[in-house]
């Protein structure tokens, strides 16, 4: 029997369609009752649930009161608008300094196919009823091949999302139908299961006892602590699909804990407000036995990680109770703030004194598990029972890291990871509440006629239309490949320039982003009038679709998916797909690896369009690193986490912090000290590197020099010798070396008569002003050592 909780949720959702079905046919004053009595046919009290005017229900009230809370408080200086948006609005509309500037999506769904989506100005938006038919068609289409009735509510959050995350909710233009109605669900679902517990059956009562202000719900986070030292614990050999199979693993983790929960607390997805990064935030109902669960819940994902992994990971979580009108913004960022001190002090006290007391006691269930004279290769964790690694066999590894290499291999080639309480071959250990799950990678299209029951799937880009429980998961797994291989790091490092035989010197170049300011965002970044869970909820959605989804297209090239022409370094015609690979992306954080030029300008690519997105209310600072091929990722993650941070402490004259940055470089000189990768890092604001690197010094050298020995034409010859004459006195000062570099230019003149007579002159005068001035050769020198990069061959032996 279909639970209760289930159908208030299912009917919240099932307002979406009415309201689609009202917005497809503005002239049909009952298209959307008659679209819902076709649906719900048979089943009258949803029926009434899901459309008011349909008559009275029991459950009409929670939904009336779960809507409110989703509405939020309206400021008072804001007039009521009598001609609602047609469009929906950007979040970023109302986030951070308000500016009046309304920028706004144009009408369609959100598909796994679909192209990445720009705010634009709202006056330039045109057709939204013509997109909300083709809207309403899709969705009249999913509900013919099975009923909302019946559809599996994972699925029809789904559904609802691809149709209804572009059409603006009815009380807020910059928040989606979708968004709206999912936030109602688990309004809806929290009060129902309060209510009940507490003994209010109806409208009347709830009002007598002041339910706006009783603390109905909690706001539940978790953070996993150890993410990096775990990704990047790998050996050289296979290095890319241990680090594919290790980030998306914890992905799977950390959604596996989130449905565990929900399960136990008898909810839906609806309650998810966020996941991603290790991190997540959802909305459950405020009852002594969910505070049991989330205890129960804790500590058993703790036991399990201390099982696997020793203390190398721990999930942090704790919860604050909050009432309707923190929710719909009398606090909501107080809301916020008390649950990130709450998770904070939790981080300082990690364990129980149960678990400590095991980890301190030889004889204690998780210690059996260990041999302190047998240590994995990989993990570098004791344990009883190791197998050959299969990257290397030469090297024995755990069957945990052997396993997540494999998994590394399958993921690419399989979209549905499926959870079990089956130990299948290769299968991943995966916590649970009081059970042991397992994660296997399979095809979509298999899952029906596995041999085994399972529990749940995640489908990743792609949709599940079965009976089973699935989540649709996006993910950036973009990963450059040829002739259906993915490119391995070597590959990868001849990359270089486009081709395997063009110039350029073989390196692997990393990124690795993180939002500035993001936490402070979530606590502040709306004034206090806009600051409801719901806007918040949105803000987070929109983050997630960009780097869950959208990166992939802006790796793919797709013509639509960056602001202008994909960024170039050097001018060169290369293939629109970047040769890189996606190793993370999620939450705030990037981390990419790939061609080192490729990275470059892919770098700006996603600067540029996530500013785009964003309406520059948002920006992330970035490390760029190059390392040669063999070099150990773990260590090329590390430096170039360093360089990230080197970005993010970027200061003013005043010391104040500037992030928005970019710091390159650092990672050339491979196999030097620690002081000399420092000493060589160079950090710029994305704008400095973008206009006065690329836009005017690499541009300058470009158009007036030839980058090669005994070059003939009107161009100055500029050979490699002379670009690194240039560049050493470049990173020198003094008036000695002012003179020494005049004579360096002095000595590039072709003579009087020579064709290239007129571009030494240009090139003579500009480099010795740029000199001058220490910002502008600062910039020079960074263009040459980007230069040299780009003019070096394939086959030259260097340690630069």
């Amino acid at each position: 029997m279909e639970d209760l909780c289930e159908r208030i949720e299912r009917a919240a959702l099932l307002r979406a369609a009415r309201i689609l079905a009202e917005r497809a046919h503005p002239h049909a004053p009952d298209a959307g009752a008659a679209f819902l009595r076709d649906l719900c046919a048979g089943d009258t009290a949803l029926l009434h649930a899901a459309c008011p005017a349909e008559g009275g229900c029991d459950i009409g009230w929670l939904l009336d009161a779960a809507e409110r809370i989703a509405m939020g408080t309206a400021p008072a200086a804001e007039p009521a608008d009598d001609t609602p948006s047609v469009h929906l609005e950007s979040v970023f509309n109302r986030f951070g300094r308000t500016d009046g500037r309304k920028e706004g999506f144009p009408v369609g769904c959100l598909t796994d196919d679909a192209a990445l989506l720009f705010p634009q100005p709202i006056t330039e938006l045109h057709a939204a009823e013509e997109g909300c038919c083709a809207c309403y068609e899709t969705l009249a289409a999913h509900f013919a091949r099975e009923s909302p009735l019946r559809m599996p509510m994972s699925e029809l959050l789904r559904v609802l999302e691809e149709t209804t995350s572009y059409i603006p909710s009815p009380t807020a233009a910059d928040i989606s139908l979708y968004d709206y109605t999912r936030m109602t669900a688990a309004y809806a679902a929290a009060l129902y299961r309060y209510c009940a517990a507490h003994d209010i059956p109806d409208a009347a009562t709830y009002a007598q006892q002041d339910g706006g202000s009783r603390t109905v719900a909690l706001l539940v986070s978790a953070d996993i602590s150890g993410i990096q030292p775990f990704i990047y614990a790998i050996p050289s050999k296979g290095a890319l699909k241990s680090l594919r199979g290790r980030s998306f693993y914890l992905e799977i983790l950390l959604e596996n804990i989130v449905d565990e929960l929900l399960t136990a607390c008898r909810l839906s997805r609806t309650a998810l407000l966020y996941t991603g990064g290790g991190h997540f935030y959802m909305l459950l109902q405020n009852t002594d036995d969910v505070q049991d669960i989330l205890v129960r819940c804790h500590t058993a994902v703790n036991d399990w990680m201390l099982h696997h992994f020793g203390s190398n990971l721990y999930i942090a979580m704790a919860w604050t109770a909050c009432t309707p009108n923190e929710l719909a913004g009398e606090g909501t960022q107080e809301v916020f703030r008390r649950v990130s001190d709450k998770l904070s002090a939790e981080k300082l006290c990690r364990y129980s004194e149960e678990q400590l007391a095991a980890m301190f006691t030889p004889e204690s269930a998780w210690n059996k598990t260990r041999d302190k004279g047998r240590e994995c290769a990989v993990c570098h964790t004791s344990t009883t029972h190791l197998v050959p690694y299969p990257a290397d066999p030469h090297i024995d590894a755990c069957d945990m890291c052997s396993n997540l290499f494999t998994f590394g291999e399958r993921i690419l080639k399989k979209n549905a990871f499926c959870v079990s309480t089956t130990c299948g071959t290769n299968a991943l250990s995966l916590p649970g509440i009081g059970r042991t799950l397992y994660l296997t990678a399979e095809k979509l299209d298999d899952v029906d006629r596995l041999p085994y029951r399972i529990e749940r799937i995640y489908a990743k880009n792609a949709a599940y239309t079965g009976d089973l429980p699935a989540a649709h998961l996006w993910l950036g797994d973009y990963s450059a490949s040829e002739d259906n291989a993915v490119l391995e790091m070597e590959t990868l490092a001849q990359r270089s320039g486009g081709a395997k035989d063009s110039k350029g010197i073989p390196r692997i170049g990393v990124m690795r982003a993180d939002v500035d300011n993001l936490g402070a965002a979530f606590l502040a970044g709306f004034p206090a009038a806009y600051a409801t869970m719901t806007r918040t909820a949105a803000l987070s959605q929109r983050l997630s679709i960009f780097f869950k989804h959208y990166i992939n297209a802006i790796c793919r090239g797709t013509a639509d998916a960056v602001t202008d022409a994909p960024f170039t370094l050097f001018g060169r015609v290369k293939k629109a797909a970047r040769d890189v690979h996606i190793v993370y992306s999620g939450g705030d954080d990037i981390f990419l690896l790939g061609a080192w030029d490729d990275i470059v300008e892919l770098a700006v690519d996603l600067r540029r369009a996530f500013l785009r997105f964003t309406g520059g209310k948002l920006r992330f600072s970035a490390g760029l690193g190059f390392f040669k091929d063999k070099y150990p990722v773990a260590a090329m993650a590390r430096r170039t986490g360093d360089l990230e941070s080197r970005a993010k402490d970027r200061r003013d004259a005043d010391g104040r912090p500037l992030k928005d940055s970019v710091a390159i470089f650092g990672a050339v000189t491979e196999g030097r000290s620690y002081a000399a990768f420092k000493e060589r890092a160079q950090t710029y604001g994305w704008d400095e590197f973008i206009d006065g690197v690329c836009g005017e010094k690499i541009a300058f050298l470009r158009a007036h020099c030839l980058f090669e020995e005994n070059a003939k034409g009107e161009q100055l010859c500029l050979g490699k010798s002379s670009v690194y004459r240039l560049l050493t006195l470049l990173e020198e000062d003094g008036p000695i070396q002012l003179a020494r570099f005049a004579y360096a230019l002095a000595r590039l003149d072709p003579g009087t008569h020579h064709p290239a007579q007129r571009a030494y002159e240009r090139v003579r005068t500009q480099l010795y002003d740029w000199y001058r001035d220490p910002a502008a050769r600062r910039q020079l020198s960074t263009a040459l050592q980007l230069i040299i990069y780009s003019i070096r061959e394939k086959g030259e032996r260097s340690n630069a």
